[in-house]
């Protein structure tokens, strides 16, 4: 794998959006990664973590990235509930952000888990 850059588990709300892209993007800097591509992608799966993983205000959200002479790999994580088919349906506008982190990265994993849902997000360098 690569170097661990990053890693932080902070709470659910909206300011995490911003905090977390900030942070990641101070500790890519200058690594050759496409910048503008790596915020948006983390913008749009941190901010679902926070409208959708949980149904009360007390969860945490997790970001981990990692970087190699070639590849950079950012995880967030949480310990929600998830956006359910149901929900998807009372809001058609729903996986319009998923689609654009498929869209800016060079793969991507959304995986369920038991404790809540991972995104792998990796980015090549351009």
């Amino acid at each position: 794998m690569g170097e661990q850059v990053a890693a932080w588990r902070v709470p659910a709300v909206p300011r995490a959006v911003l905090e977390l892209r900030r942070m990641l993007l101070a500790r890519i800097a200058g690594r050759g990664f496409d910048t503008d591509a790596v915020a948006l992608a983390v913008t749009e799966a941190v901010t679902n973590v926070v409208r959708h993983a949980y149904s009360a205000p007390s969860g945490m959200v997790m970001l981990r990235a990692e970087a190699s002479a070639d590849e950079l790999v950012v995880v967030v994580a949480d310990e929600g509930i998830g956006s359910r088919g149901h929900i998807a349906r009372r809001n058609p506008g729903m996986g319009v952000g998923l689609a654009l982190i498929r869209e800016l990265s060079t793969s991507v994993r959304i995986e369920p888990t038991t404790t809540g849902t991972t995104i792998t997000m990796r980015f090549a360098k351009p």
